[in-house]
């Protein structure tokens, strides 16, 4: 008998060493591989100093995942919960899910905020919600446990007594911030921590949902209160941002390919498309997602234009006057528009313009639009007036036409009709350069699109929709500024 049980405790024993041997085969087969991780996490730590992996660049999951399932990266690292999400998800059977021990790497995450009173609110909040068994709950449910992302929100009552806590995180990271299944509220770990501490603090809350590189510049700004997100406690994040305790001690896992899976499409391109719209449009409704952004990007994109024009008249006015101060400030600004990349404008805008103003970011976005056409639409406007033959304008003034009377009769028709064409090439462009206002946290169709890819892990469905989206937009837009520019010439021919 003793003999068994020393025979069956040794093959047990054995058992769990060549477990633990496969596991730790696992991550460390990934040495000297290609992993793509996402920029400005410490992942990039653990596939570099660890692994001695070549680190590939992904601004999101989906994109990541695609690339996995092509053969292009060998995996790709991120938080454990999310790698076991992505991995049970409908449609991703041929993917794997492998852990990195906690004891090989490991990092606490926090909240930041620009203002200490807040981090010292918080702190003490979150021992209190971790002595009372809060915070181990919140964990199981939604980062330990998580099987689905049909998790319900609790019931947290706000009072609003202090004020209104602002929160910036990022809807896209799950499961710690993400839209529900309507799209309409936010929920994860980071939301119900968020309103559990304006509970404590009796206040309520606005959540402010932005990308995930926008997060640590915008609480830095001081744009909002408190920032919750899975942002990782570094010695260099420390340095320019304040950190709460640590609100979950964060463990990494690698998506990987399972071998042997036969990685083709069922059914073809039709099979490929009838999937795709159940699951990226029909699935939860979130074809509200794409209307809702299609209406921000069309409203971004029309009073931009409008405002442009107005602004434009006025540049124009500097660029044709002959007193060369004035002229050379027109200049000027136009040069200096024309210089800064559109993002980098929209940043300056966002941040130093307006960046002690409570001015909604649509708003902002449309002055800095505004800005861009402004200079685009005068320079236009006044290389067509160059074109006019200043021999018309001399035989108006010869016959007694005042100087502004020759300008409207005479000059300002002809340039316009010379304008229209670039004016329309300038709108067009302005529609799709509205694309990048999801950097300043507006959710408009671009936007729209990265929640559902962060949603249904499909990297071209949504892309392709939206890209389908834009060339319907604008091509409905030329067409109708044609019918305008015909409409004008033949006016004129009359």
């Amino acid at each position: 008998m003793k003999v068994f049980s020393k025979r069956i405790f040794s093959l047990f024993l054995t058992v769990i060493l060549f477990t633990a041997y496969i596991n730790a085969q696992d991550y460390t087969a990934f040495k000297g591989k290609t992993m793509g991780i996402l920029p400005g996490t410490v992942c990039d730590d653990i596939s570099r100093n660890i692994l001695g992996a070549t680190s590939v660049y992904y601004s999101d999951t989906s994109a990541a995942v695609e690339d996995i399932r092509k053969g292009r990266i060998d995996g790709f690292m991120i938080d454990l919960s999310v790698v076991k999400l992505v991995a049970n998800y409908p449609g991703n059977e041929n993917l794997a899910s492998i852990e990195i021990p906690a004891e090989i790497f490991f990092a606490p995450m926090g909240a930041i905020s620009s203002n200490q009173n807040v981090i010292d609110s918080f702190n003490i909040f979150l021992a209190t919600v971790k002595a009372d068994g809060t915070l181990a709950d919140m964990q199981d449910r939604w980062i330990n446990k998580i099987t689905d992302l049909n998790i319900p929100m609790p019931e947290i009552p706000l009072t609003g007594k202090n004020g209104t806590l602002s929160i910036a995180t990022d809807d896209a990271a799950l499961p710690f911030c993400y839209l529900d299944s309507t799209g309409g509220e936010l929920k994860g770990y980071s939301i119900e921590l968020a309103l559990r501490f304006a509970q404590y603090e009796e206040m309520d809350v606005e959540f402010i949902p932005m990308d995930f590189a926008a997060l640590i510049p915008y609480v830095v700004s001081g744009k909002a209160d408190l920032g919750i997100e899975a942002i990782s406690i570094t010695e260099e994040r420390k340095e320019i941002v304040l950190f709460t305790d640590s609100i979950y001690d964060d463990q990494f896992g690698i998506l990987t390919l399972k071998t042997n899976v036969n990685n083709s499409r069922i059914g073809g391109f039709a099979g490929w498309l009838k999937a795709g719209i159940e699951r990226n449009l029909i699935t939860d409704t979130r074809w509200k997602l794409i209307v809702d952004g299609l209406g921000v990007t069309l409203f971004i994109s029309f009073t931009a234009q409008i405002l442009g024009t107005a602004w434009a008249c006025f540049i124009c006015f500097l660029l044709t006057r002959k007193n060369q101060l004035l002229c050379q400030i027109g200049n000027l600004y136009c040069g200096l528009i024309y210089g800064l990349p559109m993002l980098v404008l929209l940043m300056i805008t966002y941040y130093i313009i307006f960046a002690s103003t409570s001015i909604s970011n649509v708003f902002i976005a449309i002055a800095a639009f505004t800005l861009v056409e402004g200079a685009g639409i005068a320079q236009n406007l006044k290389d067509a007036i160059d074109t006019v033959d200043p021999v018309e304008i001399e035989a108006a003034l010869s016959i007694g036409f005042p100087s502004f009377r020759a300008f409207t009769a005479i000059t300002l028709p002809q340039a316009l009709r010379r304008a229209l064409p670039g004016y329309t090439r300038g709108f067009i462009e302005l529609v799709k350069a509205t694309a990048i206002v999801g950097f300043i946290a507006i959710q408009d169709l671009t936007r729209a699109g990265d929640i559902i890819r962060s949603r249904t892990f499909d990297a071209y469905f949504p892309v392709l929709l939206v890209a389908l989206i834009y060339l319907v937009v604008t091509t409905i837009c030329v067409q109708l500024l044609k019918l305008a520019v015909n409409r004008v010439n033949k006016g004129a021919a009359a």
